[in-house]
């Protein structure tokens, strides 16, 4: 028995089914329904494809200059494996233990555009799979690969500072479909920082970031090597916030919990209701007396003349008091 585009029945590998177990996803495929788009008939010939069990994917594709355009799905088995040209193994070694899920499986359906707008239908020209459907995709290579729209949702979410684990779960839950694994979206992540970096170092990034969502920032660096020793930032609303609620200012410095190994200072401000804000951060070397008063410095040239702290709370860390002390005292 032949079917359309099945020129050799018997030739499977060894997961292939016997040639009397083939698969037929012919009704599955058979829809009179039109498409909007391209892209949202594909979509659905995918999503079909993994509610039985099996990964569509573009054969062909036609733009339609001298016909119709259109656009060929098949299984990801269908074909046959072709050796790379021109590529000799190194030092005459084969490749041992590896192989091919290519079995040259004849499913095909075809998309064609209509006449009217951008619509499109589909056509199955065969419907059977001369392989077993796959228990379960997940952490599929190709199944488990993330659509532009949940790639956009990563996108937000990261922006959010969402963890992982809750990335993959919104994913899901937007389609029940999807077979992502962690893996998947740990990748993701990292393309897509690598994209916003653009090949520039962490430092650049940071100070580009500032730069564009006009941060307050000032950088004391070694002069002898060039490199940055403290680094303070406040958003303008801080800034102004600071200026109404001046009268008490809390300091506090981490110890070293942050990737870098640096202490980082956070300056909090008490409004008139009693509730906090965050004012300025700061990244210092060293938790010392010139750290401090450079921050220090820093903070009250944002600050109005006549408009200086009355009370400063810290946790008694010698260094910062001194340096308060030394900024903020003064004469009479």
């Amino acid at each position: 028995m032949m079917f359309p585009g099945f020129t050799n029945p018997m030739t499977f590998d060894n997961n292939a089914a016997p040639l009397q177990q083939l698969v037929d996803c012919s009704d599955a495929f058979i829809s009179n329904e039109i498409f909007c788009s391209r892209e949202a008939l594909i979509e659905w010939a995918r999503n079909v494809g993994k509610r039985n069990g099996f990964v569509i994917v573009i054969k062909r594709s036609d733009k339609g200059d001298s016909r119709k355009a259109r656009v060929t799905l098949a299984c990801e088995r269908g074909g046959t494996y072709r050796h790379a040209k021109n590529k000799s193994n190194v030092e005459g070694l084969n490749r041992k233990g590896t192989g091919t899920k290519k079995c040259d499986c004849p499913f095909k359906i075809i998309g064609v555009k209509l006449t009217s707008n951008d619509d499109w239908s589909v056509k199955v020209v065969c419907g059977f799979h001369n392989h077993r459907a796959a228990k379960q995709l997940e952490g599929h290579s190709y199944a488990g690969r993330l659509s532009d729209g949940e790639k956009t949702i990563l996108s937000d979410m990261m922006k959010n500072l969402v963890k992982p684990r809750n990335i993959l779960l919104s994913i899901k839950n937007h389609d029940e479909y999807n077979v992502s694994t962690m893996k998947t979206i740990y990748n993701a992540r990292h393309k897509h920082r690598l994209l916003n970096t653009a090949g520039r170092s962490q430092m650049q990034q940071l100070m580009k970031q500032l730069n564009e969502c006009k941060y307050v920032e000032w950088h004391w660096k070694d002069e002898s090597n060039d490199c940055v020793r403290d680094l303070f930032w406040a958003h303008p609303i801080s800034v102004q916030l600071l200026n109404a609620f001046c009268n008490v200012l809390i300091m506090d410095c981490t110890y070293k919990t942050n990737r870098y190994r640096l202490p980082l200072l956070e300056i909090v401000g008490v409004t008139s209701t009693n509730l906090t804000f965050s004012m300025a951060f700061v990244y210092l070397e060293a938790e010392r007396v010139d750290n401090y008063t450079w921050a220090m410095e820093k903070l009250q040239s944002l600050m109005f003349a006549d408009r200086l702290p009355n009370v400063i709370v810290t946790d008694r860390e010698l260094a910062l008091m001194n340096a308060v002390r030394l900024v903020f005292t003064t004469d009479g």
